[in-house]
């Protein structure tokens, strides 16, 4: 059954997408086919949920894969994993039903929902994969197609807009790529030291020490950075995000991002000594510095998308952040703080595009009084950015919060001084979002200027019926995080404690 579970979910996506494209041959039947296969993919992934266990103790597929080098088809599920490959799910089956009444401009859109569910295979099997090879496997499976996406359907619009969208997925790729072959090295270097590449087998037993260990870490480290993305290796993501179609930039922000703090978690952890001196509290500052930057970056920005880009930098500061804690806590923090953002900030993406159709720009010099005439979808923006910056009640306020308590007690080993000082500087960039946030909504939405009058509108009017279909369910999920956020915190716990079990 486990096998069938897991083998499946990873196969699921792949399988649809073959249909998808052998149906889309007849036209744009394969779209609906796809955005069914995103429905399939996300109650397969609920099935997965249910019949796995909080930890990995035997709940798990491990057969040889590459057997003479000891790579292991390893795949397997748990708290930490769990809540990734939900929110994953969620946010792909979005999309993919997205697409079936707003195509991208130059066609093409059942290609688009194609490459989006070989997307999720890639994701999927990133959150499942137990093997250190396997991971990274997977990690390029997801990153590739993702150029397509935004070299083909990303936005073309204004001087040198071809060259421009090119640039943007050509920077994506490469910094990605690099990226993750830095993030290899260091795997073969964990092989060389611990014996394995099963990353359950080093957590339980490997007792990283000496030259090799640091640089191993130091290695995985800056892979993941680069995809989390970590100040200063953000570089990639704005122009990815503000070039790329709306269905990517929410696919980029609320899942791909994941990847590298997920890795975090699962991978960096358990080859790391936290009694090291410089390491943790060094990518720690990093995540901090990466905060108050993103939210004076946010400050300056002019365009909506790009503005939510940058804001995506701090929010994995706070995930970061709290994984540098070592402690069960952060791991927690981490956890809630990548599944809100996934789930807030593909929203937010949802909705500046649905800005952009309307209004054919999503520059704030030029939205104006907005709430007079899409109120509700005014609305839905004010709610989902009221969220990103940590309003109580809403699933953005534990993630931020927890992090910032897990800075302020971290563990042991650990210099407290230095943490608690971090701690203090994260919370000042939650007051910096919160003016970025404010100023947007004020700016666009409200009257903004004295005597401006609103744009006039290129499309349709407010929310369509088939769009609240899209988006209720992000729209749910913010709430019921936020006043339930045990949902979460409690397999984390329980999945954190079997897999690195010296966390306190």
């Amino acid at each position: 059954m486990n096998a069938l579970v897991l083998n499946g979910l990873v196969a699921a996506p792949i399988v649809m997408a073959a249909l998808a494209l052998l149906v889309g041959r007849r036209g744009r039947a394969g779209v609906g086919v796809a955005a069914f296969g995103g429905v399939v993919v996300l109650a397969w992934s609920v099935w997965a949920v249910v019949v796995s266990t909080t930890a990995l103790d035997g709940s798990h597929v491990d057969v040889a894969w590459v057997e003479a080098i000891g790579i292991r088809w390893h795949l397997g599920l748990d708290g930490i994993s769990a809540p990734l490959v939900l929110m994953s799910t969620v946010v792909f089956a979005c999309a993919l039903i997205a697409l079936v009444r707003n195509a991208p401009a130059g066609g093409g859109t059942t290609a688009l929902a194609v490459l989006l569910l070989v997307i999720e295979a890639g994701v999927l099997g990133s959150f499942l994969a137990l093997d250190l090879v396997l991971f990274f496997a997977f990690f390029e499976v997801a990153l590739i197609p993702m150029w397509f996406v935004i070299d083909r359907w990303g936005d073309a619009h204004g001087p040198r807009g071809e060259a421009l969208r090119r640039r943007a997925a050509t920077r994506f790729l490469v910094f990605t790529v690099l990226g993750s072959a830095l993030m290899l090295v260091g795997f073969v270097l964990v092989r060389a030291d611990a014996g394995t590449f099963d990353i359950v087998a080093i957590a339980a037993s490997y007792q990283p020490s000496g030259a090799t260990a640091l640089a191993a870490a130091v290695l995985v480290a800056l892979g993941l950075a680069v995809k989390t993305p970590l100040w200063p290796l953000h570089i990639w993501l704005p122009d990815a995000h503000s070039k790329a179609p709306t269905v990517g930039s929410v696919v980029l922000a609320a899942v791909l991002l994941k990847l590298g703090t997920y890795g975090f978690l699962r991978f960096w952890l358990p080859i790391v000594d936290p009694s090291w001196e410089w390491l943790q509290p060094v990518v720690a500052g990093l995540a901090v510095v990466g905060i108050v930057y993103a939210a004076l970056a946010c400050l300056a920005q002019t365009d909506l998308k790009r503005l939510i880009a940058y804001s995506s930098v701090g929010h994995m500061g706070f995930v970061v952040l709290a994984a540098t804690t070592f402690t069960l806590g952060g791991v927690q923090a981490a956890v809630y703080a990548s599944v809100a953002h996934g789930i807030i900030t593909g929203l937010l993406f949802f909705l500046v595009g649905a800005v952009k159709d309307r209004y054919g720009t999503g520059d704030l010099g030029r939205l104006r009084a907005l709430y007079g005439q899409v109120p509700r979808l005014g609305g839905l923006v004010a709610f989902a950015a009221m969220a990103s910056l940590g309003l109580p009640g809403l699933a953005g306020f534990w993630g931020e919060m927890l992090a910032i308590r897990a800075a302020v007690f971290p563990a042991g080993s650990l210099p407290r001084e230095t943490f608690v000082l971090l701690a203090v500087i994260a919370a000042f960039g939650v007051i910096l979002a919160s003016a970025y946030f404010l100023a947007m909504i004020r700016s666009a939405f409200q009257s903004g200027e004295t005597g401006a009058a609103p744009p006039e509108p290129v499309a349709r009017g407010d929310v369509t019926a088939w769009e609240w279909l899209t988006w209720s369910p992000l729209v749910a999920a913010t709430l019921v995080f936020g006043v339930a956020p045990g949902l979460l915190l409690t397999p984390v716990a329980e999945a954190t404690a079997a897999f690195l079990g010296g966390l306190r």
